[in-house]
């Protein structure tokens, strides 16, 4: 028996310590001492816990084995009837207890001791199972922390870069670039914050709003009907949406939508709408971050160019887009109030001395586009400080600004007569014109209105004398009886 005994004691040991965690550990337990004892029931009962049982079915009730009294040799369990009872205390330490039941016959003290062996060696092997289990998990509560502080830093590091890319597109945008070099910004940052995406801005045409346009795409190329689809999906919408890799997000001019901001992954052109579920990728939220910060972006960036349209239409005259009289007066109160000494600007006054022949035979249309065309040669002549404007009718303005002395603005005004004087080609016909130029000079109590009145002044002399040249102010001019007499 005791040749027999050690025998199993080894295989047990054996079995035992194959085992990864506690709760393989004792369901070996169970099964071998059965198998050892030909007993029906056995159970491994740690800390008012049963870790492991068979006999009495897959969850027996734990208060069968807790409330087992120690020293007892028989027991009655439930559904199977009286039994005799083996209760091995496996540690010392612990109430952690190996129990075994059989109908048949009382164990003898051979099987207890060796019972007793089983629970001493199990105990030991749930120790170190434990003590491994406990290093297991403070490894992974430190590898999760560790991946958390990662993760976290991570997540500082991305939301520096999107806010350092906003920034820089934001600057660039307050630049007042054209709308399109703006709309490029806004997609080509968010194309450099997310290597594996396309990013587009689809837009409702001006002229139909039902039908959308990519106004502005980087990444790679991504079938534009797909594109389309689902922005037009996020403008009916109103609302973020998501189909399949495409991700879209309305922008807005004021509280209206406009259209659409659009992301895309490389494989978007294959699968493009037609991917089930219409779920977005799982690891998401960077995407999700870029579609909601540059769609704002995007709608900040239309509605400041709808804005600064609408106030330049405003200030500016439809037919030649010149600035208005409103705003050449803001310009002339400027000039006054900087300018540093006297005839350190000056404001010129023109008129075409031939536009009402040139309205009454060849007609309106082409008396308009002389005076698209002479506001052409305005520009083209005066300097990048100055401004020209049309005050009404044929009648021009100009500040010149600043001087080097009184003589710069003759020199100004006689380039300005010569670019008018070259003939113009109107509707295949040769078009012959001229102008007479007022100048009147910046001097101390001078105010806008009146600057103005003393260049017309000018003006309205040098057409009377000698059209198509140039007169500076002087005051005798403002005399009423001199007004009339030609100079």
């Amino acid at each position: 028996m005791a040749g027999w005994s050690l025998l199993q004691l080894t295989e047990f040991f054996s079995a035992i310590t194959r085992a990864d965690d506690v709760a393989v550990a004792a369901r070996i337990a169970v099964q071998r001492t059965t198998e050892a004892t030909d007993a029906e029931v056995a159970a491994v009962v740690c800390d008012a816990e049963v870790v492991a049982s068979v006999g009495l079915g897959r969850a027996p009730d734990p208060a069968v084995f807790v409330g087992l009294r120690g020293g007892a040799d028989v027991t009655t369990l439930p559904g199977i009837g009286p039994m005799h009872l083996a209760m091995l205390a496996m540690d010392r330490d612990t109430g952690a207890r190996l129990i075994v039941a059989r109908a048949d016959e009382p164990f003898i003290a051979e099987e207890r001791q060796m019972l007793q062996g089983m629970a001493r060696v199990l105990g030991l092997a749930l120790r170190g199972l434990r003590t491994l289990e406990n290093e297991r998990r403070l490894r992974r509560e430190r590898e999760q922390e560790a991946d958390a502080r990662l993760k976290l830093v991570q997540a500082l590091a991305w939301r520096e870069r999107l806010l350092e890319t906003l920034l820089r597109v934001q600057r660039a945008a307050n630049q007042h670039p054209p709308l399109g070099e703006a709309l490029d910004a806004i997609t080509g940052g968010a194309r450099m914050l997310l290597d594996d995406v396309t990013a587009a801005l689809v837009l409702r045409e001006s002229g139909d709003p039902a039908a959308l346009t990519v106004a502005s795409l980087s990444g790679p190329p991504v079938d534009q009907d797909i594109l389309v689809e689902v922005g037009r999906a996020a403008v009916v919408a109103n609302r973020p949406v998501t189909e399949g890799r495409l991700s879209a997000v309305p922008v807005h001019i004021g509280d209206d939508v406009a259209g659409a901001f659009v992301l895309a992954d490389h494989t978007a052109a294959e699968e493009g709408l037609r991917a089930e579920g219409g779920r977005a990728d799982a690891g998401n939220d960077e995407r999700r971050d870029v579609l909601a910060a540059f769609g704002e972006q995007a709608s900040l960036a239309l509605t400041g160019a709808s804005t600064r349209a609408a106030v330049h239409a405003a200030h500016h005259d439809p037919l030649t887009r010149l600035p208005t009289r409103s705003l050449f007066l803001q310009r002339v109160h400027q000039m006054l109030a900087a300018a540093p000494r006297p005839g350190s600007a000056a404001l010129l006054y023109l008129d075409l001395d031939l536009f009402k022949q040139v309205n009454d035979t060849l007609g309106h249309a082409a008396g308009d586009e002389l005076l698209r065309r002479v506001a052409e040669r305005l520009t083209g002549v005066v300097r990048a400080s100055d401004m020209a404007a049309r005050l009404g009718g044929d009648e021009f303005a100009i500040v010149l600004e600043p001087l080097a002395g009184r003589h710069e603005a003759g020199v100004i005004a006689q380039r300005l007569l010569e670019a008018i004087a070259t003939p113009f080609d109107i509707g295949g016909r040769t078009v012959v014109t001229r102008a007479s130029v007022g100048i009147a000079y910046n001097d101390h109590g001078h105010t806008a209105d009146g600057l103005i009145e003393e260049a017309d002044l000018a003006m309205y002399r040098a057409k009377k004398s000698m059209p198509g040249t140039y007169r500076e102010f002087e005051p005798s001019m403002l005399d009423p009886a001199v007004r009339s007499v030609p100079g």
